[in-house]
């Protein structure tokens, strides 16, 4: 989450966005971004619906696995990736569909 933090003049020039998804409720996400100097939203999906969407339910296990998405205008998951965030390949995706918009 710090690497987004940092990375967040980076991705505001090719117009996006940055959000957190974690199944934790909300008192303690806030505290946690207080904490990390976070300036991004973090939303609270205790159920798991959106993980469940967005592919991070680890195959046979009831626990969510860290995956980065990146969705364009129209909805479409265009960059999904398990682990720890590549910060180049996020960037070269964003480029890339940023010239596609043509901004």
């Amino acid at each position: 989450m710090e690497g987004h933090q940092r990375n967040l003049y980076l991705y505001e020039r090719f117009n996006a966005r940055v959000a957190g998804v974690s199944r934790d409720d909300v008192t303690t996400l806030k505290y946690w971004a207080q904490s990390l100097g976070l300036s991004f939203p973090l939303m609270s999906n205790i159920s798991g619906y959106l993980g469940l969407n967005l592919g991070a339910l680890a195959q046979g296990s009831p626990v969510f696995s860290r995956r980065t998405v990146i969705i364009d205008r129209q909805g479409m998951i265009r960059y999904a990736k398990d682990g720890s965030p590549n910060y180049r390949e996020i960037l070269e995706v964003l480029k890339k569909l940023h010239e596609e918009d043509g901004s």
